[in-house]
C-alpha cells in the first residue's frame, strides 16, 4: 500500500513498505541534465542519506556526448558537498533518455530512489516517479526543486519523431508486402507475407517502447 506523507517543501516521500537495508545500500538520486545548482537540495540529499544510514549514488543521464564532461563536473561537486565521513557517494552517467531501465539494472534490494517532482520521461510525459512506482518496488523520495525541472527535449518534438518514425517503418514494410504479393502464389508466398507482418509489428512495438520509457 503506497502511502505518501507531506514534509517541508523541500521533500515530500512516498513509500511501498518498508524495505531491510544492509550497510552497502544506496540512496539512488536520479539527476536530470538540465538541473541548476541547488545546494540547499544537496543538503537535503544529505539529511536524507545521513537519516536513513545510506550512501549516495548521483545517476544522470545524457544524450549528448558533448555535455558529458560539464555534467561530470557538476555531478563531482554535488558528490563533494553530500559525501562526508558517514556517506559514500558515487556518480554515474549513462547514455540515453531510458530512465526506468537504467534503474532497474543498478537497482538492488534495499536501495531506495530520489527523482525530481517535475521529472517527466516517455512520449506521453509521464511523471517519472509515477513511472518508476508502477516498475518497482522501491522506496521512492520526491524532491522539490525550487525551479521546474527543464525538459531537454520538447513534447513536439518528441511526438513528431515518433510519428516519422512509425511512418518510415510502416511505409517500408507496405512496400515490401507489395513486392511479395506480385510473387507466384504458393505456400512460400503465404510464409513471406505472414513473416512480413509479424516483423512489422516488432518493430512498431520496438520504435514505441523508446518513447514511453
Amino acid at each position: 500500500m503506497t502511502k505518501i506523507d507531506s514534509i517541508p517543501p523541500s521533500l515530500t516521500y512516498s513509500t511501498a513498505s518498508q524495505f531491510d537495508r544492509g550497510p552497502d545500500s544506496r540512496l539512488i538520486v536520479l539527476f536530470p541534465a538540465s538541473t541548476e545548482d541547488n545546494p540547499h537540495l544537496s543538503h537535503r540529499i544529505w539529511e536524507i542519506a545521513r537519516s536513513s544510514g545510506l550512501n549516495v549514488l548521483l545517476l544522470s543521464l545524457c544524450s549528448d556526448y558533448y555535455e558529458e564532461s560539464q555534467l561530470r563536473r557538476h555531478l563531482v561537486m554535488m558528490a563533494a558537498i553530500i559525501g562526508d565521513g558517514h556517506i559514500c557517494t558515487d556518480i554515474r552517467i549513462e547514455h540515453g533518455n531510458d530512465w526506468v531501465g537504467q534503474v532497474k539494472n543498478i537497482y538492488q534490494p534495499g536501495d531506495v530512489i530520489a527523482c525530481y517532482a517535475g521529472q517527466r520521461v516517455g512520449l506521453m510525459r509521464k511523471l517519472l516517479h509515477e513511472a518508476l512506482r508502477s516498475q518497482l518496488e522501491a522506496p521512492i523520495y520526491i524532491l522539490t526543486a525550487d525551479q521546474p525541472i527543464k525538459n531537454s527535449r520538447p513534447k513536439s518534438l518528441l511526438q513528431a519523431s515518433f510519428w516519422l518514425g512509425a511512418l518510415a517503418i510502416i511505409g517500408g514494410f507496405l512496400w515490401l508486402e507489395v513486392k511479395i504479393v506480385q510473387l507466384p502464389q504458393d505456400l512460400a508466398h503465404n510464409v513471406f507475407l505472414y513473416l512480413c507482418v509479424f516483423v512489422e509489428v516488432g518493430f512498431l512495438l520496438l520504435w514505441n517502447s523508446i518513447f514511453t520509457q
